[in-house]
């Protein structure tokens, strides 16, 4: 006969509900409904799944951590997640909201709700960039979770219409979803403006968000109005403003994270590098397992010679992305190369041993490891063998189309410190070549020619590309102009042999095979040509504004031809 557990007073509390009057009345929605239980400890996933069992939930699915949450969040459509705060493995349940969030693993719809015994947790959730729907402090009954429960679903239910285009990344169309409702003046009209806020800040169309954030600010002064006012008046480069605004967001509330994030990308866009590192540092120590945080902190402090700095945020950005999807083996080496600045070749080198052992039989992380491995024979004056890891992973490089352009940028940060100018130059080329228009890896690159004393060289090398690029597209763009569709699409299939991830290319060849189906009529190969295209920046650039406005110039264009085969 099995033991019977011991029941904490929690567990007693919530199980004990009774179903009142309140529930007869309502119709249940709860027996269609998807839920997910996320914590650490068996005995509360237990009495969470009585209590939404005795509401009449039906299909309930578990996790213990937030690894397992993402994995089962990719599996499954949920329509409830219950998330406690602390999930025993040094994230919380903000963390998987923001990682769900960022992989586009939550419809709209879905309730996202919050459970702690911590009261000082409190005041950090309602602060958060991304806040759940509700939270819950322990112990409480299940009454009081079934109001907050149905109070969500019923506020949730509302955004069911935009689910969709949501998780297709059809932000233009959700944001006309938006107008709609906005237009209504329903209970739930705020929260579609701030949607529609979100909205607009993610495809760049930052004079929109700015003057939505405007007109809710007019009616109330809402935390989240203000970050977004904030962060319109410094994606349009109004700095000082913006540092205002900010500076104001965080004396009110120490634990807004995201105000921290653009204080220090302002300070260093303005080369205020110590005010950056300040800044990040407070963040980091306000909110210790977010890695983007933390590796930001260290090329801030590189950045800034402060290398001891740099070595700690680095380390701690490698140890928290091991188990996260941050992970990537590029982290190991700007570990490493920093532990070599620092003078430590013995940390590098085990560094190295991690590398190669946690990234075994997978070839993106065997090239950079050997990338790193050349870099310490350089160091420890085995110049032959160091020339000759270089070459065997310049040779491999042109097999490996998943490498990111942080790798290939160590790749030629490598290059050059080992005096092979021509070969780091080819590869800073390309990736100039096919983000010309990306000014954050453009300046991620001019960083780097600063640090490696090349600052003119480099300079010159990124106005070239660039300049190159402009040029080639303005010419292209000129024949679609002059009606010459075909030898436009032509120039930019070729350029696009060379550089097949200039998102601009892909986009502006979409936009010359839509020109050229609505003056000459269906060409089968250039529509497939356009659609896969389309799918490929859908999935590496989302947010892109352009993509945003062909993807409705593309469905329309598909609708009047009747080939729903290459709908998106």
């Amino acid at each position: 006969m099995s033991e019977q557990p011991i029941h904490s007073s929690t567990f007693n509390a919530i199980t004990s509900v009774q179903k009142s009057r309140h529930h007869k009345e309502y119709s249940n929605p709860y027996a269609k409904k998807q839920f997910l239980i996320v914590d650490s400890v068996p005995e509360m996933q237990r009495a969470l799944a009585m209590t939404l069992a005795s509401f009449g939930a039906e299909k309930v699915e578990y996790a213990g951590k937030a690894s397992d949450a993402l994995v089962k969040l990719m599996r499954y459509d949920f329509d409830v997640v219950l998330c406690d705060f602390d999930l025993g493995t040094g994230n919380d349940g903000l963390y998987l909201l923001e990682e769900a969030k960022e992989r586009n693993l939550l419809k709209q719809s879905c309730v996202f709700m919050i459970v702690s015994g911590e009261r000082r947790a409190a005041k950090v959730i309602s602060a958060a960039e991304l806040v759940p729907d509700d939270y819950l402090l322990k112990p409480f009954t299940g009454e009081v979770l079934a109001e907050r429960l149905e109070r969500a679903m019923r506020r949730r239910d509302a955004f069911r219409f935009v689910d969709e285009a949501l998780m297709n990344h059809e932000y233009l169309a959700a944001i006309d979803a938006c107008n709609k409702k906005i237009g209504e003046r329903s209970e739930f009209t705020l929260d579609f403006m701030k949607l529609k806020g979100s909205l607009s800040l993610k495809i760049g169309d930052y004079d929109t968000a700015r003057a939505l954030y405007e007109q809710v600010l007019k009616i109330r002064e809402l935390p989240w109005a203000q970050l977004g006012m904030a962060k319109s008046l410094a994606s349009l480069k109004q700095v000082e403003p913006a540092l205002a605004m900010f500076h104001h967001i965080v004396m009110e509330n120490e634990h807004v994270m995201e105000a921290y994030d653009w204080l220090a990308r302002l300070y260093q866009g303005n080369h205020e590098l110590a005010q950056a590192q300040q800044v990040l540092k407070r963040a980091t120590e306000l909110s210790p397992a977010t890695v983007r945080r933390h590796k930001a902190l260290a090329e801030v402090a590189l950045e800034n010679g402060d290398l001891a700095q740099a070595k700690d945020a680095y380390g701690t950005t490698l140890e928290l992305s091991k188990a996260s999807w941050h992970r990537n083996p590029v982290l190991y080496a700007t570990l490493a190369r920093t532990q070599l600045a620092c003078g430590e070749k013995g940390e590098a080198m085990k560094t190295l041993a991690s590398l190669r052992r946690d990234y075994k039989y997978k070839p993106e992380g065997e090239w950079m490891a050997d990338v790193l491995d050349s870099q310490i024979q350089q160091h420890s004056g085995n110049k032959q063998q160091a020339e000759k890891l270089l070459q065997s992973a310049a040779e491999r490089l042109p097999q490996l189309d998943q490498l990111s352009a942080e790798e290939k940028m160590e790749f030629a940060r490598t290059c050059y410190a080992q005096g092979q100018k021509v070969l780091g130059d080819g590869v800073a080329s390309q990736l100039i070549r096919n983000n010309h228009d990306n000014e954050l890896l453009l300046q991620r690159l001019s960083t780097m020619f600063d640090q490696l004393g090349m600052a003119d060289a480099g300079a010159d090398l990124i106005m070239h590309n660039v300049q190159g690029m402009v040029d080639l597209n303005n010419k292209a763009v000129r024949e679609a102009q002059a009606g010459e569709h075909d030898k436009a699409i032509a120039m930019f299939q070729q350029a696009l042999q060379e550089m097949p991830d200039s998102i601009q290319l892909m986009l502006n060849l979409v936009n010359a095979v839509i020109a050229q189906v609505h003056l000459k009529g269906w060409h089968e190969s250039h529509v497939r040509q356009a659609y896969d295209y389309l799918q490929k920046v859908r999935q590496v650039a989302p947010t892109n504004n352009k993509l945003q406005k062909l993807m409705q110039a593309w469905r329309l264009l598909i609708e009047q031809h009747d080939k729903r085969e290459f709908l998106l």
